[in-house]
């Protein structure tokens, strides 16, 4: 099937936020008043103007996302709007995969029985951590106790399907303070959970505070202690895991982010929001993204109908890097023979690193995909850099 055939993946960039967390470094914009009516009648306009063209035109979606931000700051209204529009421009496909990002404050929680009423069937908490001084180190706003209330309305709401996200190595956390972060998690019984060790990201408040000797990481070795205690805690639990931060029980995979790792197609829209095509021969692809200021995104897209900022294609080797980047984010990693039906030559003829990291036990070759091994996810972003 040519790629313009295939279902595809629908994100939805929702930008607002009540705050910014001082390590967030995403297209988030805080406003006194958040133009809920405006900003969902744009995506609508945007979601139309696609429908029109001839790569997207009624194909079928396989998932949805809403990502922001925050999308639980808009009314279950807004959300099923958007979603009947999408689901009369492009079919969907019957187990489609609806998800929506949420804070756990009351007043987000509240909202969820009305998103899985207009048919959100995922709902992704940002708990982050149920220790009251590492919420507040992160800028969180919510308590654990609205943490523990919204996962109690998701499971009287119905949704079978939802994740937890957790941030770990903040400075000053203990192993003692993960493992209780984990037992509470564990205690909801959720399907899947992400873990991600809190990164210092340029830009953000935590940089400055970091550059200003305020902020001081958690030694490696310390890092890599948690990440272990992770991995053992939830594979007894039955959430294995399948991507460098991503846990899950057999079938609760995030089936929208697979989709981006495996290189499948998918069309953002909103403020900022990234879009990818493959091209015909499957080889590389276009990538653009748009404005990411709200104001001006909703302007071009009500005079113009789209708000493309960049776009990209990709050539031969810029494919070849993000097909190993991508691919190698998943623990079963890349087909060998998929990469080199590809790209015309296999993945060390390309990266002749690949030959040293084997040596050295970072890598293995395991049913003919090359993928990370344990060690190596422990240090993936020190290779993922050979690569971009």
């Amino acid at each position: 099937m040519s790629s313009d055939k295939e279902p595809f993946s629908l994100y939805i960039h929702i930008p607002y936020c009540i705050s910014k967390c001082p390590y967030c470094d995403f297209n988030v914009h805080v406003v006194s008043k958040i133009p809920e009516m405006e900003y969902g009648e744009t995506l609508l306009r945007e979601l139309d103007s696609y429908a029109q063209s001839e790569h997207w035109h009624r194909r079928n979606l396989k998932t949805i996302y809403f990502g922001g931000g925050t999308p639980s700051t808009f009314e279950p209204v807004s959300i099923g709007t958007i979603l009947d529009k999408a689901e009369f421009l492009f079919p969907f496909e019957k187990d489609i995969e609806i998800t929506l990002e949420a804070n756990p404050g009351t007043d987000d929680s509240k909202n969820f029985p009305g998103y899985r009423s207009c048919g959100v069937n995922r709902i992704s908490i940002g708990a982050q951590s149920f220790q009251p001084r590492l919420l507040s180190f992160l800028g969180r706003l919510h308590t654990a106790d609205e943490t523990r209330e919204a996962l109690k309305i998701i499971h009287q709401a119905g949704f079978e399907n939802f994740n937890l996200d957790l941030i770990y190595a903040s400075p000053g956390q203990s192993l003692a303070d993960l493992k209780a972060d984990l037992d509470e998690a564990l205690g909801f019984n959720p399907p899947h959970l992400s873990a991600y060790n809190l990164t210092i990201e340029e830009g953000t408040p935590f940089h400055r505070e970091f550059r200003a000797g305020r902020i001081r990481p958690l030694p490696e070795e310390e890092e890599i202690s948690m990440a272990e205690l992770i991995e053992e805690t939830l594979s007894r639990e039955g959430l294995e895991r399948y991507e460098i931060s991503n846990y899950a029980k057999p079938g609760y995979q995030s089936r929208h982010n697979l989709n981006y790792w495996q290189g499948g197609d998918y069309l953002g829209i909103g403020a900022g929001a990234h879009s990818y095509k493959r091209s015909q021969d499957h080889v590389g692809g276009c990538r653009w993204h748009n404005e990411k200021n709200p104001g001006r995104y909703m302007e071009r897209i009500n005079q113009e109908g789209k708000a493309l900022v960049e776009m990209e294609q990709s050539d031969l080797t810029k494919a070849a890097s993000e097909f190993m980047f991508l691919g190698l984010r998943m623990i079963q990693g890349i087909s060998v023979d998929e990469f080199s039906c590809r790209f015309g030559k296999t993945p060390d003829a390309f990266y002749p690193q690949i030959g040293d990291w084997l040596e050295e036990g970072l890598m293995e070759l395991r049913d003919a995909r090359l993928c990370l091994t344990r060690r190596g996810l422990l240090v993936a972003n020190s290779i993922f850099v050979n690569f971009v």
